[in-house]
């Protein structure tokens, strides 16, 4: 696996450089966005890893240009990610949180892999979701984590407790989307998917 991990703090990136090298195989590391540019186009990589706040290259431009490379992009955030960012564009593979753990960026490195090497599609009432490409066919992108959510929701018909911004934001991109599926709450039950013409 090849990664590619850019943070502004040069300490923070060379540390998990060096934990990434020794978890999952090469890591380049890069401090700003114009760095990231730079490599985008010139290497092959398995996943990027950026700060939402790297310096000299704005964070839209950054992450469409690593999407349009067709690389899977995790964005590092200062803090809890809302229903809101979730659904802003342009809509990366994942977001985690600062303070992370060595163990918790690894997972996310292996969820976003893992389903961008993937050819599974989920399919929900009116929408069919794009695992490896990270979107509803023919609608919005769509998170790691939403798509994990849904998949706990269509194999256990009841998920509790749920992230209420995962929640809020799939409801909005189903929405966006024309798609007649949502989330709910059943009191007493937790988090279920029902159709539009479902009463209860």
């Amino acid at each position: 696996m090849r990664i590619l991990f850019a943070a502004p703090d040069r300490d923070l990136a060379e540390c998990y450089g060096e934990i990434l090298r020794s978890d999952f195989g090469e890591t380049v590391t890069a401090f700003d966005g114009a760095q990231v540019l730079s490599l985008i186009p010139a290497e092959h990589f398995d996943i990027a890893v950026v700060d939402g706040e790297l310096p000299r290259v704005g964070y839209k431009t950054l992450i469409e240009r690593i999407i349009a490379a067709g690389i899977p992009v995790a964005v590092l955030e200062d803090g809890p990610v809302s229903a809101r960012r979730l659904a802003e564009d342009p809509v990366p593979s994942a977001f985690l949180s600062y303070p992370f753990s060595p163990d918790e960026l690894g997972n996310v490195i292996r969820s976003v892999t893992e389903k961008a090497d993937s050819g599974e599609k989920i399919e929900v009432p009116g929408a069919v979701i794009d695992v490896r490409g990270f979107r509803i066919e023919g609608g919005p992108r769509i998170t790691s984590g939403e798509i994990d959510l849904l998949l706990g929701l269509l194999k256990s018909g009841r998920a509790a407790p749920c992230d209420g911004a995962l929640v809020g934001s799939l409801n909005s991109k189903f929405s966006a989307a024309g798609v007649g599926t949502r989330i709910r709450y059943f009191p007493g039950k937790g988090f279920g998917t029902v159709t539009e013409n479902e009463k209860s």
